[in-house]
This record gives structure tokens, sequence and C-alpha cells, in this order.
């Protein structure tokens, strides 16, 4: 016997009606949830089995993606939609959505090069189209970065994937070149020794590789001078800072002008 026919009368039918819809939203309502605490469980797993983070912070992002897709069609199901004309008509239109939605695609595709090749990691600084920052998050289409004055940039994956990127963090040391711009007339000489007994009282220097003072170019009564320095990735923002606080002091000190 048709369900509609195990009521009789029409108020019966509309409170049949009201009660499935109800039913529905519950459904579509705890599923949701569900999927949600599913994938943060996921995730806890993974970083407890010391998982890359960039392999977890995308995995996740496209685990909730297909747990509430899941959710979405058995809500469907329940209200008595055949799943599999609606699986037809999707492969019908297939065309026609990827064509709407190609950058979405190219910025799934682009998520899980970077996965599969790591130019970079969770926690890497990185400079690409004029936008510097640290990785934060890599997601199934977008990757975040945080800059040093703590704003947060979205860029498209496939953004990442078919333009330069730099950087600056894959290696333990990295070189720090500081310009000095001093008068012609101030003797090299004179400025080595102090640059010098500045770059051996620092800390946070490596002496390997060695220290450099160079002559980096001439200009209108003015010799840049160039300081090459080493030092781990992590001193390299505290050093800078350090360095040229020195410098200052040590050319007041002796006389000599920028």
């Amino acid at each position: 016997m048709d369900i509609k026919q195990a009521f009789n009368g029409s108020s019966a039918y509309i409170f049949f009606i009201i009660f499935k819809i109800i039913l529905a939203v519950l459904i579509f309502a705890v599923g949701w949830v569900l999927a949600g605490s599913l994938s943060r469980t996921i995730k806890k797993a993974m970083v407890k089995s010391n998982i890359d983070n960039s392999i977890v912070s995308f995995s996740n992002s496209v685990l909730k993606v297909v747990l509430r897709g899941i959710v979405i069609l058995i809500v469907i199901s329940w209200c008595g939609i055949n799943i599999s004309s609606i699986i037809a008509a999707l492969g019908a239109g297939l065309v026609t959505v990827g064509l709407a939605l190609k950058n979405n695609l190219s910025n799934a595709a682009s998520g899980a090069i970077i996965i599969i090749n790591k130019p970079f990691k969770i926690g890497d600084y990185l400079e690409t189209n004029n936008v510097s920052g640290t990785v934060q998050k890599i997601e199934m289409l977008f990757t975040t970065l945080s800059t040093s004055d703590n704003k947060e940039v979205v860029v498209p994956n496939s953004k990442l994937t078919s333009d330069y990127i730099i950087n600056y963090t894959s290696n333990d040391k990295r070189r720090l070149d500081i310009l000095i711009p001093i008068k012609s007339s101030t003797k090299l000489s004179d400025i080595k020794p102090i640059l010098n007994h500045v770059v051996n009282k620092n800390e946070n220097l490596l002496y390997e590789p060695s220290t450099d003072v160079l002559v980096h170019s001439f200009e209108d009564g003015i010799v840049n001078i160039s300081l090459q320095v080493w030092c781990t990735n992590k001193n390299y923002n505290l050093l800078k800072k350090t360095l040229q606080e020195n410098i200052k002091t040590e050319f007041d000190k002796n006389n000599i002008t920028f």
C-alpha cells in the first residue's frame, strides 16, 4: 500500500510531510556535526602519528567535503529522491559543471601537486606574487599565509604551482646581506676592522661559511659596502636588527657617517 494511503485525509498527510521535513533537517544537522567531529578525530590521529602538517591540513580539508557530501546524499535519499537519477544528471552535466568550476578544479589539482611534491610545508616562510608570509594552512583549494605584520593572505593553490615561489626556510642556513653606504673619501681599511668587531661580538651569526666585507657598487660620492654574514633561519630577523644597530653605534663612535 502506498504511504499516502496510510493517512486518512489531507490533514494527516500534511502532518506526515512536516514530520518528514523535520526529521530530514535533524538528520542533516546531526550528520553535519558528526562529519565535522569525525574529521577532527581523524586529524588528531594523524597528528599523533607524526604525519607532516601539510598532509594533515590538506587531507582534513578534503575529508570534510567528502563526509558532508555523503550527509547531503543521505538526506536527499531520506526525502525519497532517487540518488541514481541525481548521479546520472550530474554525469550528464559534468562538462558544463567542469567549465563553470574550472578554477576550483585547477586549485584542487594544484593542492594535490603541492602535497605530493612538497615545494613548501606549514611553517615555511614564502615569497610569491609580491606577497610574503608564513604558511599557516594548506587546504584543498587555498593556502593561507600569515604576513610579518599579522595579515592573513589566502592564495589560490593554482597560483602557487604556476608562478615562482621563494622558500626562505627550506634550508637550515641563510645569508644576511647588509648594504652600508659610506662617503667615497672614507678608507676601506678603516671600515673593515669596525665591521669585523661588530660581527665578532654578535652571538646570533654563524662563523661557517665565513663573513665577507665587499665593495658592492659605486654612486656619486658614495661607496656601497656589502656585509655578508650567515645565520640560522630562526635568527635571521634578530641578527639583522642587532647588526644594523651595532654598526650604527660603532660608526658614530668612530665619526664615520653614512
